[in-house]
């Protein structure tokens, strides 16, 4: 009991002085007062990940740098519940839960709060993310549906960056990395702090390496076709207090990447730019956040011609605590996505969304919370410039389409013993549709156009869901587990098919729905154990619905999911240090699944089954000095290639060395 009301008093007492979806919050101070890893992301106040009204795991620092991984996939990809492939050397995907797709937009990432997928396509493009590894804090992974809280298109989860705050954390870094694929690797990153007044920190880092090789699985694709990866960016973020009450920041970034996008034999090259400005003031009112940023895509695709994708946001927030036991949390936002270049004929596509949200938190008692989130959405579409001739619609499609979206997230979190921990969730969230889906205009040749549907519906994912925790003292572990059912309704894809050659092709619309069920379990030794450990399974069954418009069953890549999903996920870690050598083993076995191959003989995309397969990564690190620690990774340790998709080439065994000096 005394662990429930130390929980409780300390967000009673800081939350009057935490920002919501900023980074003026001292995560140290707040995990020594807590005794472990803590977010304001969910609700705007500190809690720990069992007391969230969401299933949420906290990867931190330590464990980022004991996987030895070299990007964040790879840092996440052995969590329970996560879905991990690889279409190429820079090209990873992730999935929370299944319905995986070579573009996935269905997860929300965020740096800090800012989502940071590409809005025109809807995906995120990993490589081009701009943050260093070394200066993250914690990456907070949630389950499930969670646009009420987090944002619209949270639909098969979250994952939330957190960075150091320049006004709290003094990070000085610089990192090294080669090995095999020719990979060469660095970054650095410096922070400017002084007394809590204000903070800088600047960041930059670069990759390039080789493709991994093409084999016979897919003799079409020849490792000639390729260009080789790279990736490089610049960031900064900085902080000022301008009174007792009010802090500003303002962050940037330039970001470049080249990936081989094998899914559909592209080659992508992307430019990025980004700029927001933060300002938070705590009064009589409560605490108010103004978040605006801008962001601009350019993606050049060699056979194709170039586009531009530019977005304006603009969102406030206020939090407030009525009485002593209810957080009130009022927000609203505007946004604005464009795009033009090889998908819109020369003419402009855009839409403007409108959204208005409310998180109501009641603690109404020591060990039991409740918590109620809305969230409405309301989206707009419009054109500018012509419509390909050969199209089936006019501009009246476009510019009088409305789409409109009611997200809802409802927790119960009671804390039965200091020790047990249940957690009941119904959740649903929309994933709306990118430009690509609703507004793509792309020629052909002769009368052959493909186009997105500006009447493609939002797709409505609901969750159900129970959780328990447990903190097992005898073998100085805790363990998670969770049951959940989600319901699919009105699944929007792309329809990859033969070409009529003749007519518009509509490539987008709504396919149906789908069901899934599925388990998972997590048991984990607690921080600071001499022996590090973790083993964690997922199952999960998914059933399919899905219908085109003249009611025959799909049989496409983008619409059938109820093979492509794994039923079976096992991982486990193992780690100690002995004296200044750190040695951590991770590792995983995946049951069978269909994927799908592009058949170079009919140009259709043809299911292919990817046989179960086990992967096992090693890394070794020694603390030659204070400051200097020296790095050895091995991926894929027992295998030389790994087959995870039938349209890329096989994953390799990776191979490099790592060195960082701190400061």
């Amino acid at each position: 009991m005394r662990k429930i009301l130390l929980s409780t008093t300390c967000t009673g007492l800081l939350l009057l002085a935490l920002p919501v979806r900023a980074q003026t919050v001292n995560y140290g101070a707040l995990a020594d007062i807590f005794g472990e890893p803590v977010t304001t992301s969910a609700t705007g106040k500190p809690q720990k990940a069992s007391d969230v009204p969401a299933d949420m795991e906290i990867v931190t620092q330590d464990d980022i740098r004991r996987s030895g991984a070299d990007n964040i996939p790879d840092v996440l990809q052995y969590l329970t519940g996560m879905n991990f492939r690889r279409n190429g050397f820079n090209e990873p995907e992730l999935s929370i839960r299944g319905f995986d797709e070579p573009w996935n937009p269905r997860l929300l990432v965020l740096i800090n709060g800012q989502p940071v997928y590409e809005d025109f396509f809807g995906d995120v493009v990993w490589a081009a993310l701009p943050v260093q590894l070394d200066e993250i804090r914690q990456i907070e992974v949630v389950k499930g549906p969670t646009a009420a809280l987090f944002g619209f298109n949270a639909v098969s989860g979250v994952i939330n960056i957190v960075t150091y705050d320049p006004m709290y954390d003094d990070i000085k870094s610089v990192t090294a990395r080669g090995g095999s694929q020719a990979l060469k690797e660095g970054s650095a990153v410096a922070t400017l702090t002084s007394n809590d007044q204000y903070g800088l920190r600047l960041s930059a880092g670069g990759q390039s390496s080789d493709e991994f090789k093409t084999t016979a699985l897919n003799p079409a694709q020849r490792l000639s076709s390729y260009l080789a990866p790279f990736s490089e960016n610049v960031a900064f973020d900085g902080r000022a207090r301008l009174s007792d009450s009010t802090v500003m920041s303002l962050n940037g970034y330039e970001s470049a990447m080249r990936r081989n996008f094998l899914a559909d034999g592209q080659i992508e090259s992307d430019r990025t730019w980004s700029l927001r400005g933060q300002i938070t003031n705590n009064s009589a009112l409560g605490l108010a956040n103004l978040d605006v940023y801008w962001t601009r895509w350019t993606f050049d695709f060699p056979i194709l011609q170039q586009a531009t994708s530019e977005t304006r946001d603009i969102r406030a927030s206020d939090l407030f605590q009525l009485g002593t036991d209810h957080t009130i949390r009022l927000s609203a936002e505007y946004k604005y996505n464009s795009a033009n270049g090889q998908y819109a004929a020369g003419s402009t596509d855009f839409y403007n969304i409108y959204s208005f949200g409310a998180m109501w938190d009641w603690q109404v008692s020591p060990s039991l919370s409740v918590t109620n989130a809305v969230r409405e959405d309301y989206l707009t579409l419009g054109i500018k410039g012509g419509i390909l001739p050969y199209s089936a619609f006019g501009s009246g499609d476009y510019n009088n389409r409305v789409l409109n979206a009611t997200s809802f997230n409802s927790g119960i979190v009671y804390r039965v013993s200091p020790e047990d921990v249940v957690r009941l969730l119904v959740s649903r969230g929309y994933q709306l549709p990118s430009l690509d889906v609703l507004g793509m205009q792309l020629p052909q040749g002769g009368n052959v156009d493909y186009l997105g549907d500006p009447h493609t519906q939002a797709t409505q994912v609901t969750n159900y869901e129970a959780d328990y925790d447990r903190d097992v003292s005898p073998l100085g572990a805790t363990l998670r587990t969770a049951l959940f059912h989600q319901t699919n309704f009105n699944l929007f894809n792309f329809l990859i098919v033969t070409p009529n050659f003749n007519a518009a092709d509509l490539m987008s619309t709504n396919t149906g729905s789908s069901n899934e069920t599925g388990a998972e379990i997590t048991l984990k030794s607690k921080a600071g154990a001499e022996v590090r450990w973790s083993i964690g399974y997922s199952y999960a069954t998914i059933s399919d619905h899905a219908k085109s418009g003249n009611g025959t069953v799909l049989a496409e890549p983008f619409s059938v999911y109820h093979n492509g999903t794994p039923a079976s996920t096992l991982n486990a870690s193992i780690g100690h240090d002995f004296g200044p050598l750190e040695i951590d083993l991770r590792g995983g076995w995946r049951s069978h699944y269909q994927d799908w191959g592009f058949s170079q003989v009919s140009y259709t995309y043809i299911p292919v089954t990817t046989k179960d397969y086990t992967t096992l990564d090693l890394h070794a690190s020694y603390k030659l000095t204070d400051q200097v620690r020296l790095g050895l990774t091995v991926d894929n340790l027992t295998q030389a290639n790994t087959y995870e998709r039938a349209t890329s080439v096989p994953v390799q065994r990776r191979v490099f060395l790592s060195a960082t000096a701190s400061f």
